[in-house]
């Protein structure tokens, strides 16, 4: 078989979530107390056997470099290697033209060194479990010019928003590929993740640009849904896009749950991170743990209810989090009631005692406040 490359594209512009992109790009956003967003389609990538890999990154690249540096992924030390490749300075300072596509252009050359037969393009900003050798196999064996993963979906009135909706003809082709701007609820949802060989990859990029210093990779599929054929291949289990602060907190809150969790991770496909050789969670006298995710080195004195809760936290006698998901390295004083939260790292909570959201709108503390 051909040698694959695999792309990680950054997160196109209908992703917006609020306060935590403001210090990071979502992929590089922790999640469930000890992941990365991004670790999830890198581990897609390598327990495929994907091992030329680049990643694209749109801004603020500070967090994902450290991060993808300091894990390993399970690569081969010989032949393996991820490629990070941050936006030139031409269209990075304008973010209305900072598209994959232009990104693409112009670091085209690095594709052409690995010499791949295929590409595998996934997106930086969902989680799902998958094997692209699936993907791969049947792209070739139907002898589709792009393979599409997909998913049917019930709630694309409210998850996916702005994301691509499929039409599927009963030969499994593309014959529609169109924003959710949602009006149903339930459809075939574009997984962003596309299968086709390096030279259809460049000749898709060659004719974006021609077309539109506008245009993304998706733009120009969806203008040739009638002139390539364009195949799907359906994507079965759990699947989060985390494109609002709402998704973010919806996809920490299903992740936790054990039957959900087990989808995701596992013996056989386990997810990559970086280490972290802190000491273990100190539960004190009177701590109430239920329903939550507590990650290493945290020290916890008062109760925690169906959160999630990061690395080093401290959380005071008297203290209730509930619902809520607290990043690491943040302090939460004694009788401090935080519910329906996101918290963001480095933050100390002492002075105000009581901090409510809701699950459909939950508060957002930023990054190293002092409340």
């Amino acid at each position: 078989m051909s040698k694959v490359l695999g792309i990680l594209n950054f997160e196109p512009s209908y992703v917006h979530v609020r306060g935590l992109e403001d210090f990071r790009p979502i992929s590089a956003t922790s999640i469930l107390g000890r992941y990365r967003v991004i670790d999830f389609m890198l581990s897609n990538f390598t327990n495929s056997g994907i091992e030329a890999i680049k990643v694209f990154i749109k801004n603020r690249p500070r967090s994902t470099v450290e991060h993808i540096s300091r894990t390993s992924y399970n690569l081969n030390s010989k032949r393996g290697k991820i490629q990070l490749l941050h936006g030139d300075v031409d269209f990075a300072n304008n973010d209305l033209f900072n598209v994959d596509v232009q990104a693409f252009k112009t670091y085209m050359e690095f594709v052409d060194v690995e010499n791949p037969g295929y590409v595998v393009i996934a997106p930086s900003h969902f989680i799902y479990k998958q094997d692209f050798n699936e993907i791969l196999d049947y792209h070739i064996k139907s002898k589709n010019d792009i393979t599409i993963l997909y998913q049917k979906v019930i709630n694309a009135d409210k998850q996916y928003l702005m994301g691509d909706l499929l039409t599927i003809d009963s030969h499994r082709r593309v014959i529609d590929m169109y924003k959710n701007r949602g009006k149903v609820k339930k459809a075939e949802v574009s997984l962003e993740t596309y299968v086709m060989s390096t030279l259809t990859f460049k000749q898709l990029v060659e004719e974006a640009t021609m077309t539109s210093s506008l245009y993304s990779l998706s733009d120009i599929i969806a203008d040739c849904v009638r002139a390539m054929k364009i195949g799907v291949y359906q994507h079965h289990g759990f699947c989060a896009c985390v494109s609002s602060l709402n998704a973010y907190y919806e996809a920490n809150m299903q992740i936790k749950e054990e039957k959900e969790l087990l989808k995701l991770i596992n013996d056989d496909w386990p997810i990559y991170t970086m280490t972290n050789d802190s000491c273990p969670t100190l539960y004190k006298p009177g701590a109430k743990v239920s329903g939550s995710l507590v990650a290493n080195g945290c020290q916890i004195e008062g109760s925690v209810i169906n959160s999630v809760i990061g690395r080093n936290v401290v959380i005071k006698e008297g203290a209730v989090v509930k619902d809520s998901i607290v990043l690491p390295d943040t302090f939460i004083d004694k009788n401090v009631k935080l519910e329906c939260a996101v918290v963001d790292r480095l933050s100390i909570i002492t002075h105000i005692k009581d901090l409510k959201g809701s699950k459909e709108e939950p508060i957002y503390i930023k990054r190293g406040d002092r409340i």
